[in-house]
């Protein structure tokens, strides 16, 4: 099979869209699958590979770059869309795209089979576009990365037949044959004689991190350790945590992605304290709709795991059986949640190896497979 990958994410940047795009194309390509990237881009291929942790096994073809989003999407999209029908005319048979501007060139003037993968609800402007495709013959699949978010997609007036709901996934070659626990607090200087609480990725507004600090008032001889987030965001925790006395409360700022599977295995419980309110990068809200990279990654590290009970956490996570799971907006709750894990070493054994076993069905390969309905035999 060759495959055409068409996205336009924020490059070297502190999200996870160019993750999981790199990703999924070597996902792709230890499938057997001919892969082509094009992305807008202004550094080199090996910069990119080494910068976001993946093999150089597939072609990289990069247009300009714009930092500004609106402009770097509808821009890309287009001259994607001139580059095929001139350049790669006939050459795949089938094109993966989270570009909803080339979604609509693919389906209505290449008439290529297109499958398109939406991570968030239609933006503004969005919805004109999405109308002129989503009950083309050429959309062979329309992906979301949960189910939240395919129920509005379906209430938008996708057809069902073309929905295949895949969560995002995880690499799990970086979890295997990893150092100790010991050996990565000595590589980053933690202490060895402390239990660590860890938190990874973005901390927007409403990702529950005040209650966390709340919760490390509580537990004073535990380090609760942040990885990741924007300077800003970093700064105001800092700040507030100072502010409440809270010494045992530490943020890294952001570090290389390919760093966060290391803090994740020093530590001894890994949380996700979600509020109801929780937003992505721009603000909006998704608690119905988000599919944390974060969640993937702290499975594979088969450590226990304590999470707020929001939507779209509920589809993968289970209450005592792969994880203790709380209410979300309630400090008390996530501070006895934690306290549970740390004191019932079965309990916290039980989750931990259970939700080791529960990712395989969510690397990286798997989605692949669920996109491109490959255990189907896809067609063009």
């Amino acid at each position: 099979m060759r495959v055409l990958y068409v996205g336009s994410p924020a490059l070297f940047s502190k999200g996870a869209s160019a993750i999981h795009i790199f990703k999924m194309c070597q996902a792709m390509t230890k499938l057997g699958i001919e892969v082509e990237l094009i992305i807008p881009a202004n550094r080199s291929r090996t910069e990119l590979c080494e910068y976001y942790g993946v093999e150089q096994n597939f072609r990289i073809t990069q247009f300009p770059y714009f930092n500004n989003t609106s402009l770097r999407n509808i821009v890309h999209g287009f001259f994607a869309s001139l580059y095929i029908r001139f350049f790669r005319s006939n050459r795949y048979d089938i094109v993966v795209t989270r570009n909803i501007v080339f979604a609509y060139f693919a389906t209505k003037y290449l008439k290529i089979p297109t499958v398109y993968d939406a991570h968030h609800p239609l933006v503004k402007g969005g919805a004109s576009l999405f109308n002129s495709f989503k009950d083309s013959e050429y959309l062979v699949r329309f992906s979301t990365n949960s189910d939240g978010l395919a129920q509005i997609y379906l209430s938008q007036g996708l057809p069902k037949d073309k929905l295949v709901v895949a969560h995002n996934g995880v690499e799990l070659g970086r979890f295997e044959d990893a150092p100790s626990r010991t050996k990565c607090r000595e590589n980053f200087g933690l202490p060895l004689d402390k239990k660590i609480v860890c938190y990874s990725g973005n901390i927007y507004e409403g990702r529950g991190i005040e209650l966390l600090i709340d919760v490390a008032l509580q537990l004073k001889d535990v380090i609760f350790l942040i990885v990741g987030g924007l300077d800003e965001d970093v700064d105001r925790y800092r700040r507030i945590a100072q502010k409440k006395g809270a010494q045992n409360f530490e943020l890294t700022g952001f570090v290389p992605h390919k760093d966060v599977s290391l803090y994740l295995l020093a530590s001894d419980i890994l949380v996700m304290p979600y509020t109801r309110k929780m937003t992505i990068k721009g603000g909006t809200q998704a608690e119905q709709f988000t599919s944390p990279i974060k969640l993937f990654e702290y499975m594979a590290a088969a450590r226990p795991i304590v999470a707020t009970s929001i939507s779209s956490v509920n589809e993968v996570l289970e209450d005592g059986v792969n994880s203790v799971l709380v209410e979300p907006d309630s400090a008390d709750l996530l501070y006895k949640g934690i306290q549970k894990v740390l004191e019932d070493r079965d309990l916290a054994e039980k989750i931990a190896v259970r939700a080791g076993s529960d990712v395989k069905k969510y690397t990286w390969e798997e989605r692949v497979k669920k996109l491109l309905d490959i255990n189907k035999g896809f067609k063009s």
